[in-house]
């Protein structure tokens, strides 16, 4: 079977019957749970094969278990040594349409051959914009402390329409203290702000009322000094 039947049959076929065929480089994986929102909401299986110029091609699903469909789904994949030991990682993005709730979506990605075994889980992701759910996240903050800055300047205002992820929480540090940031350039043109303490209210008070926030690892493009002062510690 020629290289590209073989693509054909990987994407084609079931993904059980594709890691049979296609990819027999490495088994299939599940990520495991842990106390991340991200790992308990999704569920990733993968394989891993070969690919052209000392890339690695690694192919499967993630399974969204919200109730929610998620977009802007980015991938941590792990390099690993022979004792399970994490020894790089990258961020990818999962690329294609939205993991829909209570369903799952497919993924191909393909990174640099550095490594014989990988381990794949969910990074970050925001749940599909609704401005009523918006509104309930960005009065959640608030009710649990978070600062609300509102982007009053043109220049906020250009900083803001920049920062990516959007209606995420970040966490960020400045002056050697954690905090988190939530940006929203579309309902409110506001950013919040809140400490490590304020960030695990709003998890607790989330999660008590079924409402989960999109969490994140990087903002990008945020100009600090546009935005002073930060909320004391």
């Amino acid at each position: 079977m020629s290289s590209w039947r073989s693509l054909i049959v990987a994407v084609a076929l079931p993904l059980a019957a594709a890691l049979a065929t296609a990819w027999p480089a490495g088994p299939v994986a599940a990520a495991e749970d842990g106390p991340r929102l991200e790992n308990r909401l999704f569920r990733v299986e993968w394989t891993v094969g070969t690919s052209n110029q000392g890339q690695t091609r690694i192919v499967g699903y993630v399974y969204n278990e919200s109730e929610h469909d998620a977009a802007n789904v980015q991938l941590r994949i792990r390099e690993l040594d022979a004792s399970g030991r994490t020894v790089g990682s990258v961020i990818k993005p999962m690329g294609g349409e939205a993991v829909p709730a209570a369903g799952r979506a497919f993924f191909d990605l393909q990174v640099p051959n550095t490594s014989p075994f990988y381990r794949v889980e969910v990074e970050s992701f925001g749940f599909m914009d609704n401005p009523w759910s918006t509104m309930r996240t960005e009065q959640l903050l608030a009710a649990t402390g978070f600062e609300m800055k509102l982007a009053d300047t043109p220049e906020k205002l250009a900083n803001l329409s920049t920062l990516t992820p959007r209606r995420t929480l970040i966490p960020q540090e400045r002056d050697d203290r954690l905090f988190y940031v939530y940006a929203d350039p579309d309902l409110c043109k506001c950013l919040y702000v809140g400490t490590s303490s304020q960030y695990e209210r709003a998890l607790q008070k989330g999660f008590a009322s079924d409402q989960f926030i999109a969490v994140g690892e990087q903002l990008n493009a945020l100009a600090w000094d546009l935005w002073e002062t930060w909320p004391p510690y």
